[in-house]
């Protein structure tokens, strides 16, 4: 069933091959800081917003399903998932709500991290190595690799668009003043390598900072001493590109937090997903036309919640996550 929908993917991303050559060639003319911020500031950024107290569908994974602790997009009714407890990768169908048994490539790896770069998937596996699996999908297409990424150990991977790179979050770390911050890197694809320095770095102390002068209500948690204060729980599990914004959204699992940075690092937006409809929220990604998707790992209520994208043509008050403000 799945391999009849995908065979239309088969060919590997000739398009990509010749992004990849345009991108190598403007690194070598301008630099990559420069060229990352060329794109990021000449993307034409649409204005929307998820009106967060009406998904528009909540699926119930079928019976018997395991949880997925990273999900990523493939087309407009697959998603490509990876198996919270086995590690393994397999496919959901949004319209016929089934999933098909773990992909065999092979060998016995357990994969924490994927993302989909036109038809081909990037997969990171618990040993910090980097692979590739190709269109029929299975292990006369896997692309295994001995190359590791150091020491890094990624909470969540995805790819930005516009310069065919991959983001990568990296674990969070105590600072000297006592916060935790964690940052993003990326990963050339081309080149198959990782930058050594970040992109920037995501500290919780900021996001508190911008959720009080907004406003912006606080879930509550529990020091070390028992008290219970406002203030985040901050362990990301996932990160996600708005295709139609660039921005980038990351969700912390624990506090049910969901924070939107721009290009530059800079926090754009906050809010406390409710329990109702997120009771433990661990994975997401976007739909191409800019609906967000994002996985409940409960056991007893594994599901995914799809929140509609709202084009405005102005800045707007009211319900869910605004933007354009």
């Amino acid at each position: 069933m799945f391999v009849k929908i995908l065979k239309k993917q088969y060919f590997f991303s000739f398009v990509l091959a010749a992004l990849s050559f345009v991108a190598a060639k403007s690194l070598q003319e301008v630099g990559v800081e420069h060229y990352y911020y060329e794109k990021a500031t000449n993307f034409q950024k649409e204005d929307g917003y998820f009106d967060l107290s009406t998904p528009e569908s909540v699926s119930n994974l079928p019976m018997g399903v395991i949880p997925f602790s990273d999900v990523s997009i493939m087309d407009s009714t697959h998603l490509v998932c990876i198996d919270s407890k086995s590690g393994g990768v397999l496919f959901y169908d949004l319209a016929l709500n089934t999933v098909s048994n773990p992909l065999e490539l092979g060998m016995n790896r357990q994969f924490t991290n994927l993302s989909m770069i036109d038809s081909t998937l990037v997969l990171f596996d618990s040993d910090k190595k980097v692979h590739f699996l190709l269109p029929p999908y299975d292990s006369t297409s896997f692309i295994a690799s001995d190359e590791l990424l150091d020491d890094f150990n990624s909470l969540g991977i995805c790819l930005h668009e516009s310069t065919k790179r991959l983001f990568m979050l990296s674990e969070l770390q105590e600072r000297e003043d006592g916060e935790f911050s964690c940052s993003i890197y990326t990963f050339n694809l081309n080149r198959h390598k990782l930058r050594e320095e970040p992109l920037f770095e995501i500290n919780t102390a900021n996001i508190e900072l911008f959720a009080l002068n907004n406003n912006l209500l606080l879930p509550r948690k529990i020091t070390s001493e028992g008290d219970t204060i406002d203030g985040l729980s901050f362990k990301p599990t996932a990160m996600a590109i708005h295709p139609r914004t660039n921005e980038i959204y990351i969700l912390s699992s624990e506090d049910r937090s969901l924070i939107v940075f721009n290009q530059f690092g800079d926090v754009v937006n906050f809010t406390t997903l409710d329990a109702t409809n997120f009771s433990q929220p661990t994975g997401m990604t976007f739909q191409k036309n800019g609906d967000l998707l994002i996985t409940n790992s409960d056991l007893m209520h594994p599901t995914i919640v799809t929140l509609k994208w709202n084009k405005i043509l102005q800045s707007m008050e009211g319900h869910g996550l605004i933007f354009g403000r």
